[in-house]
């Protein structure tokens, strides 16, 4: 009888906290539906979105790690010109389990631009170039290696070109300085890279 009271206790603190999770996740959710990513696409002739069904953004949506989303993102996004180059920010939140077996969530923005097809490359601070639809000695492997060598500067952060944008990520929630920064940074290193680049399509090998 003991054991069978002290069940159904902790049934009833599990549903207790479950439901008191899943209220603060909408309430988080409805405090982004007021994102300032609205004002920021209206200040930029830009599109917002924040889980609408009918709307998504025109190109690149793909998670930071390359899995592409199923449909526009869930979580608030812009869509705006830098130059004239189309520009896609997102502000999301990625869960992680803590030390005290809990679930948590962090807050991490990606920025995009868009670029030409190409094939796969990605760039990893002190890293070498991958192109993981090239062989790892290939000529425009090795070529790429070279430029990154002579342009340190473009080897600063991790960045995935693939499917015409071009994107990187960061902690934190998106903000005006992040955004057109990323967004600056990511245009000119597509600008530099190698014309040879655009020449392959992604399923070059």
């Amino acid at each position: 009888m003991q054991t069978l009271f002290t069940i159904g206790v902790l049934v009833v603190v599990a549903a207790v906290a479950a439901a008191i999770w899943w209220r603060s996740q909408r309430t988080a959710a409805a405090s982004r539906a007021d994102h300032w990513f609205k004002a920021f696409a209206a200040e930029r002739d830009g599109r917002f979105g924040s889980g609408d069904a009918g709307a998504a953004p025109s190109f690149g949506v793909f998670h930071p790690t390359g899995r592409p989303l199923m449909g526009p993102p869930e979580d608030p996004w812009v869509e705006f010109r830098l130059g004239d180059r189309p520009v896609l920010g997102i502000d999301t939140r990625e869960s992680y389990r803590n030390f005290d077996d809990h679930i948590h969530f962090r807050d991490l923005h990606v920025t995009q631009v868009r670029v030409p097809p190409g094939p796969e490359l990605r760039l990893v601070p002190g890293k070498p170039v991958s192109m993981p639809t090239l062989p790892p000695d290939s000529a425009l492997d090795a070529e790429l290696a070279r430029w990154l060598a002579a342009n340190p500067r473009f080897g600063q952060r991790e960045v995935v070109i693939e499917n015409g944008a071009a994107r990187t990520w960061g902690q934190g929630c998106a903000t005006r300085q992040n955004l057109t920064t990323e967004a600056r940074y990511l245009a000119e290193l597509a600008d530099h890279l190698p014309s040879t680049l655009w020449n392959l399509t992604g399923g070059a090998s």
